[in-house]
């Protein structure tokens, strides 16, 4: 088969079918890197003698790398580039925590290398009316010019001047509801205060669908995947029945992209991690093209089970473990770990590597790079599968 263009290989897949190679990805925002210590992305520059990397940009929550370097990227053969908005970004309080600006004024914490969202800081968490919701004075407002200064001509650039595939995010419903409001409010307000839950919620969706207008309006014709964050699982299980998410959670995802569809073509992604398998005939029901992050230790989320059950019918993105294989397994194990999931996500198309959520500090910069090694090895169709 003759040598594809990324956009080509990367759409190609998407619609479930065989392009030249397997396409790969990193640097996005939930498939990046951790940036700290003892390895994070200091000590893969040094790995890949790089040391006059630009400074990190950095994604707060996750403390992830938002720019790697390009010379990251091209060594990896990354297939996508993704475009950010602009922002106002946090603000500092006196106390160590910070205020996201760009997302309602969630209040963040510092734990470890990370920020935690407790539920004692979440600023609606003593909210009881929808009075106190309209009162709020940190709504982001996305009709702010800071988020789209820029971003169409830079878009127009990767679409004419590169053949990377583009990806991009808007922001979600449901983690910005238990940000704002506490993650156990969120659980107790679906079921108990529901005329509370449902005034919150959409108010939250159509911040959303604004940033949708105000940004896919200028961007939406150039970019080929449109990413969406909202996670609904632990380790072991959803966050609810499949009742309570067809009642509680679908009519919103449902209505943030039929808004979508009204300004773009690109492909949809639902970025929604741990176990979620009785969700999955539902997303697809809601309109996502790709799926991710596809955490394989998690509870019924092996990437054969997914294949089977769902792989005509979605395309996934992720797969690589990193809570054993990549931090702790060697570069051999790591090498036939890729090599595997390959053989059982790839044939047929339907599947853009990368790793399973954000690499961890405590991953070994070879072990990232045995990662990308062994798609290249590995990944050229045709692949018998296994």
């Amino acid at each position: 088969m003759a040598e594809m263009t990324s956009r080509e290989r990367v759409l190609q897949v998407i619609k479930h079918r065989e392009p030249d190679r397997v396409p790969v990805d990193f640097g996005n925002r939930c498939w990046t890197i951790v940036n700290a210590p003892p390895y994070g992305y200091k000590a893969l520059c040094e790995y890949l003698n790089i040391s006059d990397y630009p400074q990190p940009k950095i994604v707060y929550l996750m403390n992830i790398v938002a720019n790697v370097d390009e010379r990251i990227l091209k060594k990896f053969n990354t297939d996508i580039r993704n475009l950010g908005s602009g922002g106002l970004g946090v603000e500092k309080l006196p106390d160590g925590t910070l205020r996201d600006l760009d997302n309602h004024g969630v209040i963040y914490k510092p734990a470890g290398p990370y920020f935690s969202v407790p539920d004692t800081l979440a600023p609606l968490k003593n909210a009881i009316s929808e009075k106190d919701i309209e009162k709020y004075p940190f709504w982001s407002d996305y009709r702010n010019p800071v988020y789209v200064k820029g971003k169409e001509e830079e878009a127009r650039h990767l679409h004419q001047h590169t053949d990377y595939a583009i990806s991009t995010w808007v922001p979600n419903v449901f983690h910005r509801y238990a940000f704002v409001r506490g993650f156990n409010n969120f659980m107790l307000d679906m079921r108990i205060n529901v005329e509370f839950f449902t005034a919150l919620a959409n108010r939250i969706l159509e911040a959303s669908k604004t940033f949708v207008r105000e940004f896919l309006g200028r961007v939406g014709k150039y970019v080929d995947i449109v990413c969406i964050g909202d996670d609904m699982g632990t380790q072991s299980q959803s966050f609810m029945s499949v009742e309570d998410f067809r009642k509680y959670i679908k009519p919103y995802w449902t209505e943030l992209i039929r808004e979508i569809k009204k300004y773009t073509e690109a492909k949809i992604l639902l970025h929604c991690c741990g176990s979620i398998y009785p969700l999955i005939n539902d997303i697809i029901e809601v309109g996502f093209d790709v799926l991710n992050p596809i955490q394989p230790l998690a509870y019924q989320m092996e990437p054969e089970r997914l294949k089977k059950d769902f792989g005509d019918r979605i395309s996934f993105l992720g797969g690589i473990d990193i809570q054993r294989l990549l931090p702790f397994g060697t570069p051999d194990e790591v090498k036939q770990g890729v090599r595997r999931v390959i053989d059982i996500l790839a044939p047929g198309g339907g599947y853009i590597l990368a790793p399973s959520h954000n690499i961890e500090p405590e991953t070994p910069p070879q072990n990232i790079v045995a990662m990308y090694e062994a798609a290249k090895e590995f990944g050229t169709y045709p692949i018998k599968g296994s």
